[in-house]
């Protein structure tokens, strides 16, 4: 869970410094919002696509070296990126497609990890390695920052990727992929304890039996329009900050008390998740994400805005540190890292609609009016998505004709 946390520090404090690099890149390259919104969407889209395979592989060998091969890809896409600053069409290939595929190498193995280690406390485990990477988001865009005032943002990206490389393969060797590999069981207990028999074997579905349900793919569309605005938020809350007339510093630090809440909401909603059940309150804080965009609706201060980023990112941390939990207790243990693979690709597709569209509707529109209310929209669609997915059948089509 150490190792998980840390590793979700590092990688995500990495993708998500983007916002604070924005104007730079933008100015760079003089090109519009879309198109350097489109880097960060595009990146996203492709770390939660190869989530799937990289679950599915971690599934099958070992954890720690998909990690591993993870990391090493993530840095190098920052150096590479820093190199391309003369052309947007090198800096996009680099960035998107080794930072994107790093980030999905670690990510869906390092949760998917953590959930088989534990079950009676699995979303409170869940919430504190998740909690990684609400640090990562305030500490990723403030370093990124402070950096960018003494060093150009070339180097700074350099500075970045010495670090994730360093700092990502010392953490990555203490993975491990499931109790068993250290002759323990979940939560602990040892192999040998009155338990051992009922806990010896991970069960639950596998990929193609889980996405043979309808419960599946009414959870994929309920974690996509729940993830929609948060990258809406990640990629844009700095620039509309700025639109308001506030320095750069505050603008990143907004980004930064985004990420303060994320590690809040996944410290300490977790364990409420375990005493009420995950489902429970992930429609609960799904429906207050949807307020919460309407708040930042009418913030046109940095103390409104603030306020905004904090509570923000309280909801949406319990929401990510809760979908790892439902997945576990619906579709099992046994094959998880790939069906989270599979359902994160919604994530990804979120990042496209989140980021891009939002930058598209500014083009067009001059301000974020359409974006911020997609984003309220999407919140209210995944809370009705939820409800449905928890009354569907627990058995796929297959499994019933079976047992007919």
């Amino acid at each position: 869970m150490f190792a998980a946390h840390l590793l979700l520090a590092l990688i995500f404090g990495g993708a998500y410094s983007f916002g604070a690099f924005f104007s730079q890149i933008q100015s760079n390259f003089a090109v519009g919002s879309f198109s350097v919104a489109s880097v960060f969407s595009l990146t996203a889209f492709i770390y939660y696509v190869v989530g799937v395979f990289s679950g599915s592989l971690a599934d099958r060998i070992s954890t720690r070296w998909v990690v591993c091969s993870g990391i090493i890809s993530l840095a190098l896409g920052f150096f590479l990126a820093s190199l391309a600053s003369g052309s947007l069409q090198w800096f996009l290939l680099w960035f998107c497609s080794l930072v994107g595929l790093g980030v999905g190498l670690v990510y869906v193995p390092t949760v998917a990890a953590v959930q088989r280690w534990f079950i009676k406390h699995r979303s409170k485990a869940s919430g504190i390695a998740l909690a990684g990477t609400g640090v990562g988001t305030f500490v990723g865009p403030t370093a990124a920052g402070l950096l960018m005032q003494h060093f150009s943002w070339e180097t700074t990206m350099q500075i970045f990727a010495a670090t994730i490389l360093v700092a990502g393969l010392l953490v990555a060797v203490l993975v491990r992929g499931n109790p068993q590999s250290l002759g323990l069981l979940p939560d602990g207990l040892d192999a040998t304890s009155a338990c051992a028999g009922q806990q010896a074997k991970p069960g639950g579905m596998r990929l193609a039996e889980a996405a043979a349900t309808g419960r599946f793919w009414w959870y994929f569309g309920a974690i996509f329009f729940g993830s929609v605005g948060l990258f809406l938020a990640l990629v844009h809350i700095n620039p509309y900050a700025r639109q308001f007339g506030m320095s750069a510093t505050q603008a990143n630090l907004l980004i930064g008390l985004i990420g303060v809440g994320n590690v809040g909401g996944r410290l300490f909603l977790g364990s409420i998740g375990d005493r009420i059940g995950a489902r429970r309150l992930l429609i609960v804080l799904t429906f207050a994400l949807m307020l919460l965009n309407l708040l930042w609706l009418g913030a046109h201060t940095f103390a409104a805005l603030a306020l905004f980023a904090l509570c923000f990112g309280v909801a949406n941390g319990g929401c990510i540190s809760l979908y790892p939990s439902v997945t576990a207790s619906w579709f099992g243990t046994a094959n998880l890292g790939a069906i989270l693979g599979a359902l994160y690709i919604s994530v990804g597709i979120a990042a496209l609609i989140g980021g891009s569209v939002a930058g598209l509707l500014f083009d067009l529109y001059q301000n974020y009016t359409a974006s911020i209310l997609l984003g309220a929209l999407c919140a209210l669609l995944s809370v009705g998505f939820i409800l449905i997915a928890g009354r569907q059948p627990h058995q796929s089509l297959a499994q019933t004709q079976l047992s007919r």
